[in-house]
């Protein structure tokens, strides 16, 4: 490899790495027939190492037009904010440094002037860290604006040895347990080390107290809590989390409630046997909406929209919009695949009530709908062939965030006219400065294909992201299974992708049957044929591909894949060793038995199971091999272990192993629950010893890998790796 090549991919990554991306917009105030907006962005600041957060404001016309906007303002520091009902008060959790130099939280309230009030929890020392991530994270302030309800961790009593010598000019009152420093806290897995007990929390600003309320029950864990319509109650999501704690991160199949706590009572307003998530209140405060899903089945399966009357909550439950098993047509003759997991909006209503407003992944695309309560009537937002996804309803304007694999994210506004009209003209406030121009060489173009044989699913589709054309047979390509298995490829910006076509490659991104977006039934199929039909749609694509775009050359093919797609490159370069010539592989399952108990989640990578009948609680390892997953064993399920391991193994990558020749280059997070890095280290023993070309990259990371020093790492290898032995010089 010629440093003028290596220069040419980083200066490649540099550009996009530039690129923003944008996480969150809201609507704050209307007034004089003008509303201001704030955007909240994230971009790579490769000096710094860091993920560096900022925000743009924009002040838009009555007519949508940007009128104003201002320069970006760092928050970098921010872990959370949110603005008070009555728009009096700001909220911010900031992460600052202490004097001994360690990072404690505070929590500051902001007036439209001035600084008022700052509470140093690490001093106050009511509870521990306060919990910002996606799955518990809450900020939610009451309707007066005098309370702010967060999760927070629980505070533990502190322990010490059995026998420590005191200082003997200090009185020995202290109330520390003796002996329990060593016991075992469980957490929620990848990516929530330390996360063992979360607690509902209330700051009251007038009075100055935090508290920490009492525990609902011993075997729960609350998150996403709001406020009811009255502030009198707390609604949230609460997650069982004994016997065992399970990982939470990817998995929706976690048994959960939605739940009121009122009076220190708590009452479960969903059902039993269910998962559940995103509570959201109309603003009338007539209505209660989430998603719910059943709890067997794989991860990620397809949920139903849920309804409750909150003012008579006697009533029954209703199902808005159900489990959709393959599609089901709705205005305007489109077709709808079911809700997948992807939160509602923290507003989704229109100003009446009566629309509702969300996102979802339908095949390869994020497609927004309007859902009106009153006639049932469910509308797809109308779009081009990219993806569209809400993030803000107020006052019946809508922002937007538009993007595809040729575009970085956008923010875009739209009115709803409260007709559930054809369209929604959008506005682009905010477009992504963009240093490179993908649209006038390149194209992508979703496929989808089905199979002329007997099986009950017979469809999947992939995504080809390349060169428009070229001459025949010489242009490399790169062949992407997604992880999961249960989730997919969309179409949006990814810098990855961009700097392999930017360095002359085409990529083929397959959704193989079991992907999210094409029905329940779809999803379910992959269930005890895992390795099997997710490798073979894989071939099928690859075949279709080179059939289709004549410019590719079926002697450069590559394979690109993390998690399940680690998986499924290792079993493609094993078992079709003369199609496939390079591999890169990020954090792979190579042994299923052996992973089966030492993963993080030994009942949510449900990946395989086709008999109905079986036990709710599942796993990817006993899943792939149509085995139920339990918790404990009785004399009849003990009796079945060799078999059950034996199946594991047959159905892994390391079956294969000896067949593979291709050189492959292994990116491992030793601090990944998800993948253990034992796995990807086994790949690499394996393979050195049968003399293939092998390199492994082991960073302090976990399974995303997506630190930003570690991803311009591991991508930039990536690339030269490709090039190196497709000897890509230009």
């Amino acid at each position: 490899m010629s440093s003028a090549q290596g220069d040419k991919i980083i200066n490649f990554y540099k550009t996009l790495a530039s690129i923003p991306t944008l996480n969150s917009a809201k609507l704050l105030w209307f007034k004089n027939s003008q509303f201001f907006v704030q955007s909240s962005w994230t971009q790579r600041n490769l000096e710094r190492s860091i993920n560096q957060k900022f925000i743009i404001d924009y002040v838009l016309s009555n007519d949508l037009q940007v009128i104003a906007e201002n320069f970006p303002v760092d928050i970098t520091s921010e872990s959370l904010s949110k603005i008070s009902t009555k728009n009096e008060y700001k909220a911010i959790l900031r992460s600052v440094q202490g004097k001994d130099s360690s990072n404690k939280q505070c929590i500051e309230i902001w007036s439209k002037n001035c600084l008022i009030k700052n509470y140093d929890l690490s001093a106050l020392d009511v509870h521990g860290d306060v919990y910002f991530d996606g799955e518990f994270g809450s900020f939610s302030w009451s309707s007066e604006s005098t309370k702010l309800l967060y999760i927070a961790e629980k505070k533990l009593e502190k322990s010490e040895p059995f026998y420590k010598q005191k200082s003997l000019d200090k009185k020995n009152d202290d109330k520390n347990v003796k002996g329990n420093e060593y016991i075992f806290k469980p957490d929620w897995g990848e990516q929530m080390v330390g996360k063992h007990r979360p607690t509902i929390c209330v700051l009251d600003i007038n009075s100055n107290i935090i508290s920490a309320l009492p525990e609902m029950s011993n075997d729960l864990s609350p998150g996403q809590v709001i406020w009811t319509p009255n502030n009198d109650g707390i609604v949230g999501v609460a997650w069982k989390h004994e016997p065992r704690y399970l990982g939470l991160i990817y998995c929706t199949n976690r048994e959960s409630w939605i739940f009121l706590l009122k009076n220190e009572n708590m009452q479960k307003l969903s059902s039993d046997g269910c998962c559940v998530r995103s509570p959201r209140f109309s603003p009338d405060g007539k209505h209660l909406v989430w998603l719910e899903r059943d709890l067997s089945g794989p991860h990620h399966n397809c949920h139903r929209l849920m309804h409750l009357n909150w003012e008579n909550r006697t009533e029954k439950v209703d199902i808005l919009i159900d489990i959709v098993r393959q599609n089901k047509a709705i205005k305007n003759d489109k077709l709808f695949y079911g809700l997948y997991n992807h939160d509602l909006p923290r507003r989704c209503w229109s100003t009446d009530s009566r629309f509702l407003f969300f996102s979802t992944q339908q095949h390869s695309n994020i497609r927004s709908y309007i859902f009106d309560l009153k006639t049932k009537a469910l509308l797809e937002i109308a779009n081009d062939s990219s993806s569209l996804n809400i993030l803000d309803v107020q006052n019946d304007i809508i922002l937007f965030t538009k993007t595809s694999l040729l575009q970085p994210p956008n923010l875009c506004v739209g009115r709803f006219n409260g007709n559930i009209p054809d369209y929604i003209i959008l506005n682009t406030i905010s477009s992504t400065n963009q240093a490179i121009d993908l649209n006038e060489n390149y194209m992508y173009e979703v496929n989808e294909y089905s199979y002329c044989n007997d099986e009950k699913i017979r469809n999947f589709n992939y995504i080809y992201y390349g060169p428009k054309h070229g001459d025949d047979k010489t242009c490399p390509l790169i062949v992407t299974p997604h992880g999961g298995p249960h989730s997919s490829y969309v179409n949006t910006f990814s810098l990855e992708s961009a700097l392999l076509v930017l360095l002359g490659f085409s990529i083929v991104q397959v959704n193989y049957r079991g992907s999210t977006g094409m029905g329940s039934d779809n999803l379910e199929y992959l269930q005890g044929r895992v390795g099997n039909i997710d490798v073979i749609d894989c071939v099928t694509a690859t075949h279709e591909a080179l059939k289709k775009y004549h410019w590719l050359d079926p002697k450069k093919i590559g394979l690109s894949g993390g998690s399940h797609g680690g998986f499924l490159v290792a079993h493609l370069s094993a078992q079709y060793n003369k199609i496939y010539r390079v591999v890169v592989s990020r954090n792979p399952v190579i042994d299923i038995a052996v992973m089966f108990t030492i993963s993080d989640i030994p009942d949510c990578r449900n990946a395989l199971f086709s008999d109905e009948k079986m036990a709710l609680g599942h796993d990817m390892c006993a899943a792939a091999i149509n085995t139920p997953y339990y918790e404990k064993f009785d004399s009849g399920t003990q009796s079945n272990n060799e078999e059950i391991l034996l199946k594991m193994f047959k159905c892994s990558p390391i079956v294969h192993v000896n067949n593979v020749i291709a050189p492959t280059l292994l990116c491992i997070g030793k601090n990944d629950l998800r993948v253990p890095p034992s796995q990807g280290k086994q790949w690499y023993h394996r393979l050195k010893a049968n003399g293939v070309l092998t390199k492994m990259l082991i960073y302090d990371d976990c399974h995303p890998l997506n630190n930003v020093p570690v991803e311009m790492d591991a991508i930039i290898n990536a690339a030269l790796w490709f090039c190196e032995h497709f000897k890509i010089n230009n």
